[in-house]
């Protein structure tokens, strides 16, 4: 054979023109590249299935040749605010008052963060990278932070991911609430990565925690270091109204202008969570052409209330995370879409907000990645499986109500991705090892976390 793999009986969900063009058919993969789309009949497909008396197999014997039997394919998604060090905190004895946002960072996020070590952020890596995969996940925008275990730890997580086939833009969050050496390394962690770990795969931002924990003196510390290099920066921004507050009564000051005036501002700059960003800043979002990274899951189980994304303009790049809550991006946007359905009492909008949100994927991705696929001829061969046969009619015009109500609802079935399936017909190499692993290193973290009775 010609070709190193045929995906045959697909809809394609090509991204054409700013939206899917699902066509039914062939795709034929040679040299890791999409070389040819045979369009087929999906009625003529139905009714030779249908006329076999025996059911066709899952697996094809054939090991150039993968059988989606009438589902649809799509290209990979990317989780643009992802917390990999998140992983372990299910089930943690909390004490403290959880009653506010800066108790819930005390009496939880920063007593599990110093609560790590080298082999807790690896496990974190491997169950976040499993995660991943089964949720269609091909690209991981990661925000880490491990006080006591700074220096290599994006190394560490880098390669978990790389081994696993995904690839990801690193980060530390810097932050002054462990002292100043705490944040000088954590500064030189960033730079290290930024100088030293970059290649196709693996790219780095320059993290950084909420500006209520950052004083001017660190961040003229950080426009120094960075002073001539090409870095965008990963900031937690607006998430609580908190961080609007501190930084406009102490700093005189809002948040953007803050960040603006220790040049911050990017366009590979990511402001996760926006939820009281004041309107007098959206313009210099539009000015430095930053994303803005939308979180609904976290913020309604954090009780700090959320954006409302119809008040953004479409030319701003609206993408979304899961802010370490899980790694279901498809699920996130189903929560995008009813939330802000529920806060402006209109069942008329949604539709296109995830349309453009879905067109950010792809266009926030390409400022870090040269080739993101989008299943188009002479793309990467990246894509995903949906467990989701389309049983009404499939087109460009109605792609999004089946994404919306179809296949944000189903499982990801298979994962191909740099040359490899990363997960086929729902099985992953080495997932059950990788979680009996997880539970000896989550008890110790278990007993480094009540060691701490509060973060700081």
């Amino acid at each position: 054979m010609n070709y190193e793999l045929r995906v045959k009986n697909a809809f394609i969900g090509q991204f054409q023109d700013g939206k899917f063009s699902p066509v039914f058919g062939n795709l034929i993969i040679k040299n890791g590249q999409i070389k040819e789309i045979q369009k087929k009949s999906f009625q003529k497909y139905l009714s030779e299935s249908h006329s076999k008396k025996k059911e066709i197999p899952l697996k094809s014997s054939n090991m150039n040749e993968y059988d989606a039997r009438g589902r649809i394919i799509l290209p990979p998604f990317a989780n643009f605010h992802e917390h990999i060090y998140s992983r372990l905190a299910k089930g943690l004895p909390v004490s403290g008052k959880m009653d506010n946002f800066l108790n819930i960072l005390k009496n939880l996020w920063w007593k599990l963060d110093k609560s790590l070590f080298p082999e807790a952020i690896k496990i974190s890596a491997e169950i976040t990278a499993i995660e991943a995969i089964k949720n269609g996940v091909g690209t991981i925008f990661d925000h880490h932070s491990s006080p006591n275990c700074i220096s290599g730890s994006l190394n560490i997580i880098k390669n978990v991911l790389k081994k696993r086939g995904l690839r990801a833009v690193l980060s530390y969050e810097v932050s002054d609430r462990n002292g100043l050496e705490n944040m000088k390394e954590s500064v030189q962690e960033n730079l290290k990565f930024f100088k030293n770990e970059q290649e196709e795969n693996f790219k780095a931002q320059f993290g950084l925690h909420a500006l209520f924990t950052l004083s001017d003196a660190t961040l003229k510390h950080i426009k120094e270091e960075t002073k001539g290099l090409e870095i965008g920066f990963h900031i937690h921004s607006a998430e609580d109204l908190y961080d609007v507050k501190f930084n406009q009564e102490k700093y005189g000051l809002s948040l953007l202008n803050r960040m603006a005036k220790f040049h911050l501002l990017n366009d590979k700059t990511f402001l996760a969570h926006g939820n009281h960003l004041p309107k007098s800043d959206y313009p210099l979002l539009k000015k430095y052409d930053v994303a803005l990274i939308h979180n609904p899951d976290s913020n309604f189980n954090n009780a700090v209330g959320t954006l409302n994304i119809s008040n953004l303009s479409k030319n701003m790049n609206l993408v979304l995370g899961t802010d370490g809550m899980h790694s279901d991006i498809l699920k996130t946007m189903k929560m995008a879409f009813l939330t802000v359905r529920h806060q402006n009492q209109n069942s008329e909008i949604g539709f296109e907000i995830i349309e453009n949100i879905l067109q950010n994927n792809f266009k926030i991705q390409k400022r870090f990645f040269k080739n993101v696929s989008q299943l188009n001829i002479g793309d990467k061969a990246n894509f995903i499986v949906l467990d989701y046969m389309p049983y009404t009619l499939l087109n460009s015009d109605n792609f999004i109500s089946h994404f919306i109500y179809g296949i944000c609802e189903s499982d990801v079935k298979t994962m191909y991705q740099n040359g490899k399936f990363l997960m086929k017909d729902f099985v992953i190499d080495e997932e059950a090892r990788i979680y009996k692993k997880a539970v000896k290193i989550a008890d110790k973290v278990r007993k480094n976390f009540i060691k701490y009775k509060t973060a700081n």
